[in-house]
């Protein structure tokens, strides 16, 4: 009988294709794991940079905060139309943060609180343009009135949207971690099983 006919080259040979297809295989899954951890850490990533433009937001509503006292503490020899220099500075980065925080945005689980705090900026700085107008026209105390009843509520609820944003993406933030951790090995370790059995089912 010819050598290369013979049981044992022929075991050679099916063990050299089952190594071989090991190889493949093993590499193909390497590279799917590794891809969706790049997924998850690209994920993980947007969220971060995310918050901290909610941050940014949230230091220019407190800066906000902050002048509107100003405005009303009568502590200073200026009129209240001299606030609105500082405020345009404020409002003029305070845009640049949010439309940069829209493009990093989750895609879904805040669609509605976004579109609240696009709103509801909107309307403060609406008012706020109503309150120099009066104080131009000489109605200072109605002009500090509006401040004092509507427009510190209005900081107020534009701080506490941005606050909940913030802990949403916290949230989304942890989960993709803790996905990232659980997933890998589980779908690493699956796939491996189910190669094995097959091979073992094709040995037998």
């Amino acid at each position: 009988m010819e050598r290369g006919h013979t049981p044992t080259f022929r075991l050679l040979a099916g063990l050299a294709v089952t190594l071989s297809a090991v190889a493949v295989y093993s590499a193909y899954t390497v590279y799917q794991l590794r891809t969706l951890e790049s997924l998850q850490a690209a994920t993980i990533d947007r969220n971060r940079i995310d918050s901290l433009l909610l941050l940014r937001i949230q230091n220019n509503l407190n800066s906000v905060a902050l002048t509107l006292r100003d405005m009303l503490d009568h502590t200073e020899p200026y009129p209240l139309t001299a606030w609105r220099a500082p405020l345009a500075r404020i409002r003029t980065d305070l845009a640049d943060a949010v439309e940069r925080e829209a493009k990093y945005s989750p895609s879904t689980g805040s669609a509605e609180s976004r579109s609240y705090l696009s709103t509801s900026m909107r309307q403060f700085w609406d008012a706020l343009d109503r309150v120099f107008a009066l104080a131009e026209s000489g109605q200072t105390e109605k002009a500090g009135d509006t401040i004092r009843l509507s427009l510190q509520a209005r900081q107020q609820a534009l701080t506490t949207a941005v606050a909940r944003l913030l802990v949403q993406n916290n949230e989304s933030e942890e989960r993709a971690a803790e996905d990232t951790r659980r997933i890998l090995p589980a779908r690493g370790a699956k796939r491996v099983r189910v190669f094995w059995r097959r091979c073992w089912w094709w040995w037998r």
